[in-house]
This record gives structure tokens, sequence and C-alpha cells, in this order.
């Protein structure tokens, strides 16, 4: 198979990604040994984790501490809560003066998110 009959790298993915700025925070310990807690937002969100820019240099495979205001479950009646998850760093790519990081989350899932659905479809229902 020569490249052209090769399925784009987003075609491979089991969760499509959606470019958009979500509020987060971060906690955890950056490359130098720093305890951190960063407000933040997201460049990209998938239903196993996201990506944000940051200007602390975290370290691959470490662990951090997610938080996403209003995205976790809801229950009738009542607002969502926060999602709050810990996540693996699994990649970090050098931009200019910041840091992209990825994160997959470990043990949750974004459940206001689905592959099928757009992101705008979950905020309009709610």
């Amino acid at each position: 198979m020569d490249n052209s009959e090769k399925p784009a790298e987003s075609e491979r993915r089991a969760q499509r990604r959606l470019k958009t700025a979500l509020p987060i925070r971060v906690r955890g310990v950056d490359a130098q040994g720093t305890e951190f807690e960063e407000s933040t937002e997201t460049v990209e969100v998938s239903r196993r984790g996201l990506s944000f820019l940051t200007e602390r240099e975290l370290q691959p495979f470490a662990t951090v501490t997610v938080l996403i205001p209003g995205r976790g479950p809801r229950h009738a009646g009542e607002e969502a809560a926060d999602f709050f998850s810990t996540a693996a760093v699994i990649r970090i790519v050098k931009e200019v003066e910041l840091y992209r990081v990825s994160l997959r989350f470990i043990g949750a899932n974004l459940t206001t998110y689905s592959a099928e659905t757009p992101w705008q479809d979950a905020e309009e229902r709610d």
C-alpha cells in the first residue's frame, strides 16, 4: 500500500477530536519538580483526552489532575457537575514559547461529549 492509500491520521483515531476552547484547571508537578495548579483552555478535546497550551514543561507519562467546570455527569433537575479526572501526559510539543500538552484521561471519559455527536449538539441539549 503506498501513502496515497493509507487512511489519514484523523481517520485512524478511535475518538474524534474537536478544536474548542473549554476552560480547564490542571494540577500536577512540572519537569523541574515544582507543584503547580494552572487555569487555562483546551485546544482540542475528545471523549478520552484533551490538549492545551502551557508555559510549563511537563514530563512524558507524568500524571496530572484535570477539572473541566460544568462538564461532568448530569442528574435530573440539577446542573451538571464538574468533570474531574486523573490524566497521563502522552505528548508534548514545543510551540515557540509554549508547550502543547496532550493528555489521556485515566479511568474516565468525558460524558458530555460523544464521538458520534458534535459538541455543539450536546450544548444545545443543555
